[in-house]
């Protein structure tokens, strides 16, 4: 009936040569009320909470967003943790703010019924690309914080044998090689999340170690020391590192603090190449750097009051063995057997309330323009193309 009517109105004024003047009018207050509607339609408010600290979520809260404060992110994840995608994301909001969902409250809660007495228990985070494993581990990582655990945090162990930035021989075993920028890099994330728990805890070195003829750190010292030492001298990153580990896990085994081992792609440990070739043109494995053994060292369940949390992710394995997410593919043989017995944590798409609530969170923040974006089509289009999938919902929302 409403397209017979604009019909005769043109027939109308075709008739009397006011076919222009006719055409205005009508396109003149069709625009005004689309506008009008767009302006009167309200704009979606995003759920959230105001809990920040993780130990108190709950399945309450699932779906709903909770902001860090500034200085947290600083001390946290000023040297990594947060995907740079995200990580840009929230500068844009100007809040960094996290959904809470089911795989953080169930690895938060495992945490707080751990047995501390026993060698320490392994949680790992498996899933499909883009699925938010990492975005999950940064609320994990926030709950330790604030529970009161030592840190030991490693964003992406991948970089050390694809991208590593300076790789030298060990100053003191002529056997392994050094990542001596990646090692002043990590100790000053260390020190950066570790600070002030350290000195309230009091720890210091149980033994003396001499790093060159004038140089040592005796015993007794703060254990700080170490990291300040290695940050200093990079020449000695890399055993700083070796030595940090060494202390905190005889420090936890004897009850003086509790230690989280906390590694987004934990597989990359268990790749059997790396990209750095020796003298004779061949690839050096990553068993042979330090700082891999190291970690690898914490792996083992010869300590106690300590937790390891990791990711488990394809994209940190090598091109060719990428086919599957599934743990017992990306880990091999040798990484299964390490991290055995481990509780496997599957981390999956948005669901409809998660995907509500990101569309909502997108539109609160005003990332969304298009007024149909929250519409019930809009908002059916947008988990369409992005099959629920957080990455790509984050990404194809760039350009809208």
């Amino acid at each position: 009936m409403a397209v017979r009517a604009v019909a005769g109105r043109f027939i109308s004024c075709i008739h009397n040569n006011e076919l222009l003047l006719c055409h205005r009018s009508i396109v003149g207050r069709t625009r005004r009320s689309s506008s009008t509607q767009a302006v009167e339609e309200p704009r979606p408010i995003a759920s959230r909470t105001v809990i920040t600290n993780p130990s108190h979520h709950t399945s309450d809260h699932i779906g709903s967003w909770y902001t860090l404060e500034p200085n947290t992110v600083k001390r946290l994840f000023g040297h990594g943790g947060i995907p740079k995608p995200y990580r840009t994301l929230c500068d844009a909001f100007f809040e960094s703010s996290l959904m809470v969902r089911q795989p953080a409250l169930s690895t938060i809660d495992y945490i707080k019924r751990s047995n501390l007495n026993l060698p320490p228990n392994k949680f790992m985070l498996y899933g499909n690309n883009g699925v938010g494993k990492t975005i999950s581990l940064v609320h994990i990582t926030h709950f330790l914080a604030e529970d009161g655990w030592v840190l030991v945090h490693v964003p992406v162990p991948s970089q050390w044998r694809r991208v590593f930035k300076e790789v030298v021989p060990s100053a003191t075993n002529p056997d392994q090689y050094d990542h001596t920028r990646d090692s002043v890099m990590w100790l000053q994330h260390f020190r950066s999340q570790n600070t002030e728990l350290l000195k309230s805890l009091q720890l210091e070195t149980s033994e003396h170690y001499t790093w060159t003829q004038r140089e040592a750190t005796e015993v007794g010292q703060p254990l700080m020391t170490l990291a300040d030492f290695g940050i200093s001298r990079a020449r000695f990153a890399s055993d700083c590192v070796t030595a940090i580990i060494k202390e905190l896990k005889q420090c936890a085994s004897q009850d003086r603090c509790k230690v989280a081992v906390v590694i987004d792609g934990i597989n990359s440990l268990f790749c059997p190449t790396s990209r750095y070739r020796l003298e004779d043109l061949t690839y050096l494995p990553p068993d042979r750097f330090t700082i891999f053994r190291a970690f690898l060292s914490l792996l083992q369940s010869d300590w106690k009051n300590g937790v390891i949390v990791g990711t488990i992710d394809k994209r940190d394995n090598e091109g060719e063995r990428r086919k599957s997410y599934l743990p017992r593919y990306l880990l091999r043989q040798k990484g299964w057997e390490a991290l055995d017995p481990f509780i496997p944590i599957p981390v999956v798409d948005y669901d409809e309330v998660e995907m509500r609530s990101a569309i909502n969170y997108y539109l609160d923040r005003g990332w969304l323009q298009s007024p149909h974006s929250g519409s019930d089509v809009g908002r059916k289009e947008l988990a369409a193309l992005s099959n629920h999938n957080p990455l790509t919902f984050m990404e194809i929302c760039k350009s809208i």
